[in-house]
């Protein structure tokens, strides 16, 4: 695949992931011969039927609704990593506080600029982060750094901006990369191409003007960074790029489903001629407004009213609903709601689905560290100062379904399991459901489940209940 072609689907992601573009099209209200007529006046993903006018496609566009499962599917997944926050240490140098709280000088902290990154990654499948520094002279001392926030910001930047880029020939790092932006130059919002390389940068109009502006980097290498979810070198596309497609055409049954109620939903009056009048009959002259306001004499049989067909509905109504279960499967929805699942898999396989969760968190936890790693890596050498920072992000999210893992620990109780044993599976039920508590909590539910653990190998009883001892 040619980068243009990744370009256009990188492009598509963005438009899926933002519900912009081709899924919320514009139309403009004209009047045609007395009619308002809609026409479509934008990009759509709606795909045409053969012979449909643009009267009625505009019309289909104008009411089209956009149901955005590959956000949900995105912010449900990002919802999960930031369970927990990544550790770091060394991290109290002024100019790292500094960096940590406001990372992109919008004043995000890093975890949430980093977290925020994620949601773009996962649709995506890549993602690009720009380390740059306030151009200027570097203060010398601590306090004017402090003072001018003299230190160096991130950025994202999106694969779909990426006109021209070249990697190392010794590993996945950029050597080269030009990115297309809309900037701030004078008074005017114009577009620009901004180049980097392992030791400068250039900023020219778009389509290889006139340079803007140039200079040198301190970071010793080029300073866009890329990040997949897979790990692998750019450019890579994304496993919820299945959820773009099937969001597409779900976009479109819906669509179709609703030409099909509107032009198909209500009952056709019919009234029988006569025999001795069927020869004179012309239908062409004929025509009825039925309704409240006003009343049909006939004679001889009764009028009656056809249903359509409701065959065409269910089939579209059974297609939307196998498309939500397939993105379903592919976000993994099913985390959220195992109960739906429950009386149809057994234990084991919903210890599967949570080990698979909590395997593909974790994979996707290691490229944010992997990244994260990259900048400190490169913001002490912009200030030439020793990287002493040191980030773990988590190797377990602790993802379960706490009613089955109860009823585990029902079978180990009554299956004779040692209190031991027992001990080990209630701390990690505990964990489970207090994941969010601090460590305070954590650590007095630990220190109960260790005194009853105790009190059980010695035969002690149990304090909690109401007489005191033990039963008989």
């Amino acid at each position: 695949m040619d980068w243009l072609t990744y370009r256009r689907r990188y492009a598509f992601l963005a438009d899926v992931l933002e519900g912009i573009g081709g899924f919320k099209p514009v139309t403009t209200l004209e009047q045609e011969n007395g009619r308002a007529v809609y026409r479509l006046a934008g990009p759509t993903h709606l795909v045409r039927y053969p012979r449909e006018s643009d009267e009625k496609f505009g019309a289909r566009n104008r009411l089209a609704t956009y149901e955005n499962h590959l956000r949900s599917a995105c912010d449900r997944f990002v919802g999960f990593l930031a369970r927990r926050r990544p550790h770091r240490s060394e991290a109290d140098a002024p100019l790292v506080k500094l960096f940590l709280e406001d990372a992109d000088l919008c004043g995000n902290h890093l975890d949430r600029f980093l977290i925020s990154t994620a949601t773009q990654l996962r649709a995506r499948g890549v993602m690009l982060v720009v380390i740059d520094k306030p151009e200027g002279q570097a203060p010398q001392d601590l306090a004017t750094q402090t003072r001018r926030r003299a230190v160096p910001y991130v950025r994202t930047a999106a694969p779909e901006d990426v006109v021209f880029w070249r990697m190392d020939s010794l590993d996945a790092r950029f050597a080269e990369i030009t990115l297309a932006a809309f900037e701030w130059w004078g008074d005017k919002l114009i577009e620009v191409e901004r180049t980097y390389t392992v030791t400068g940068w250039e900023v020219r109009k778009a389509g290889g003007g006139q340079v803007l502006a140039a200079g040198t980097h301190p970071f010793g290498e080029c300073p866009v960074l890329p990040v997949t979810e897979t790990g692998a070198p750019f450019p890579v596309l994304g496993k919820y790029e299945q959820i773009a497609d099937l969001s597409t055409r779900l976009f479109n049954a819906r669509s179709e489903l609703d030409e099909i109620l509107r032009g198909q939903t209500f009952s056709l009056l019919t009234l029988q001629v006569p025999p001795d009048h069927a020869a004179g009959f012309d239908a062409a002259k004929v025509g009825a407004t039925i309704g409240t306001h006003s009343m049909l004499v006939h004679s001889g049989d009764m009028p009656g009213f056809i249903a359509p067909d409701a065959g065409p509905a269910q089939t579209y109504l059974a297609v939307i609903e196998q498309l939500r279960d397939a993105i379903a499967r592919i976000a993994m929805e099913d985390i959220n709601a195992p109960a739906k699942f429950a009386s149809s898999e057994s234990g084991a396989a919903r210890r599967m689905r949570f080990d698979a969760m909590n395997a593909e968190l974790v994979a996707f936890s290691m490229q944010l560290q992997g990244l994260e790693r990259r900048i400190w890596a490169l913001f002490h050498r912009a200030l030439g100062t020793e990287d002493r920072v040191k980030v773990q992000w988590p190797t377990d999210y602790n993802l379960a379904d706490s009613t089955a893992e109860l009823d585990i620990l029902a079978l180990m109780q009554s299956t004779g399991f040692p209190p031991e044993a027992l001990a080990a599976k209630q701390r990690a039920i505990a964990a489970i459901e207090f994941d969010n508590e601090d460590d305070v909590v954590k650590a007095a539910v630990d220190a109960a489940i260790d005194q009853g653990a105790q009190r059980a190998a010695a035969g002690a009883p149990d304090p909690s209940d109401e007489d005191g001892h033990e039963e008989g």
